[in-house]
């Protein structure tokens, strides 16, 4: 079958953590068996290119020292699945049904041009850290990211075509609050509490790639507005978009839809499982029945953004 999700996941000599996450993804998936996992490997870390009981697990192996962004075109070009999500192996998801959720979510727009945000409990809706899009996303945009990202900024590149979108009237970044996909990489503060921190001499590398490829961005957020409306016109879209020269300036109150779950939304799909599997039998269990009927009611997300 094909799957339902990539998760792409770059890692490196750290197999407890590759093992905490792993465990995660297939404890709370409610359909593990269509989650793919590529762990992104060099050639000369064998050790990290392990397997899973419950997960499809594919390794995309190459040589050492490739940056980020070569790494993350990497995972995306050995996947299949028909979601793709950017992460790290020190994540451990904590919503159980997060994809069924996910789904839902993107099941809500007509086309697959949709970016899904998740909880990473560090930065939370500031911005999307783990991006989840669409291989049809990618594939129009013709890679995840430039390869010239060493760290930093991939995500900030892939949020921001959506942020542009959104200045051209299409809100198309949905932030799931309550689907947790907790980043174990923080340090502590005693006022501040766990806040993450980034590497200050790659940032100053990565910052300016980010920067000089806002035209690129530009361009990249035309071609996705011209196949979510065809009669678009680009030529108003573009002189909106000349005057944006500040990617961070964008970032502003309202360009994502927030989509709040309901706690009780595992045991419902689960519960709503139950009832598809009682379809199938016959039964003349007054009893039974009335139990499937309560059990069919199946929480949905509420989106609490205009």
């Amino acid at each position: 079958m094909r799957p339902f999700f990539s998760l792409v996941v770059p890692t490196r000599k750290r197999l407890e953590k590759l093992a905490r996450f792993l465990d995660s993804v297939a404890r709370t998936a409610a359909h593990p068996e269509r989650v793919e996992v590529v762990l992104v490997v060099d050639d000369d870390d064998r050790a990290s290119c392990v397997s899973h009981p419950r997960l499809n697990v594919k390794h995309a192996i190459g040589a050492p020292g490739r940056t980020m962004g070569a790494l993350n075109n990497a995972g995306f070009a050995a996947s299949t699945g028909d979601w793709v999500m950017l992460l790290n192996d020190d994540v451990i998801v904590r919503t159980s049904n997060w994809d069924a959720v996910a789904l839902k979510c993107a099941a809500r727009f007509p086309d697959p041009f949709v970016l899904l945000h998740v909880n990473d409990t560090l930065i939370r809706h500031h911005f999307c850290v783990f991006p989840l899009v669409s291989r049809a996303f990618y594939e129009l945009c013709g890679e995840v990211c430039p390869a010239a990202y060493r760290r930093y900024r991939i995500d900030d590149h892939i949020e921001d075509v959506f942020n542009l979108l959104a200045l051209l009237g299409e809100r198309r970044s949905v932030y799931l609050p309550d689907v947790v996909f907790e980043h174990d990489n923080a340090v502590q503060y005693l006022e501040a509490g766990a806040v993450y921190q980034s590497d200050p001499a790659i940032l100053a590398l990565d910052a300016p790639t980010f920067e000089a490829l806002l035209p690129m961005r530009k361009e990249l957020a035309l071609r996705v507005l011209k196949a979510i409306d065809p009669n678009a016109d680009l030529k108003a879209a573009r002189a909106k978009l000349a005057g944006v020269t500040d990617s961070f300036a964008i970032r502003t109150e309202g360009r994502q839809r927030v989509v709040r779950v309901p706690w009780w939304a595992p045991v419902s799909e689960r519960a709503a499982r139950e009832l598809a599997a009682l379809k199938r039998v016959r039964t003349k269990s007054v009893t039974e029945m009335l139990r499937a009927i309560r059990r069919r009611l199946v929480p949905r997300a509420r989106e609490v953004t205009p």
